[in-house]
């Protein structure tokens, strides 16, 4: 390919498929769960799971002061620039949903949540009525939970993703492919 008057930097970036694909190496690893920020706050990051063979996106976050966060704990922004999430339902609104838990994440610290791509298991609100194709939203009363909304139905409030299996499982929880960032 010919390079013309295309300053370098731009061209490598156009050969390789734009600033989505570009590596970028942070300072912290997806299990971080630390006391100060070690990335900027919201920062997104997008990542190969060879475990599930899909690209992942996640956001860097910290927790508000009444919010513990496990695996699959369903979360939502408490502040207005997307940076502190709470699984507390009356610190959010069901608009408002920021992503999910995927690991320990301490009251008041900084760690990593997903936003995007597959994750096998957002906590539920025990009605184990999920099916395949529902919008999967925050929960409107129970806390660090989600809902549904059926796939024949408008979703009433944003969706966290999209249920990818049926939830017949006993462990309350359903498997999702999220949607709040693009992967």
């Amino acid at each position: 390919m010919i390079k013309q008057n295309v300053p370098s930097g731009a061209f490598w970036r156009i050969m390789n498929g734009g600033y989505k694909n570009m590596a970028r190496i942070f300072d912290t690893p997806l299990s971080s769960n630390t006391s100060d920020a070690k990335e900027r706050l919201g920062v997104k990051r997008v990542e190969w799971s060879a475990t599930d063979a899909c690209y992942k996106a996640y956001r860097y976050v910290q927790a508000a002061s009444d919010t513990t966060v496990a695996n699959g704990t369903c979360l939502g922004f408490s502040d207005t620039l997307g940076q502190v999430v709470s699984s507390d339902r009356s610190d959010f609104d069901a608009n408002q949903p920021a992503g999910v838990g995927i690991g320990t994440g301490t009251a008041s610290y900084y760690f990593w949540i997903q936003t995007g791509g597959y994750h096998s298991a957002l906590k539920t609100d025990a009605g184990d009525d999920f099916v395949d194709g529902d919008s999967v939203i925050l929960h409107a009363t129970t806390d660090g939970v989600c809902d549904r909304t059926a796939t024949t139905a408008a979703p009433v409030s944003v969706a966290l993703g999209v249920a990818v299996a049926d939830d017949v499982d006993a462990d309350d929880t359903v498997a999702t492919f999220l949607t709040l960032d693009e992967v």
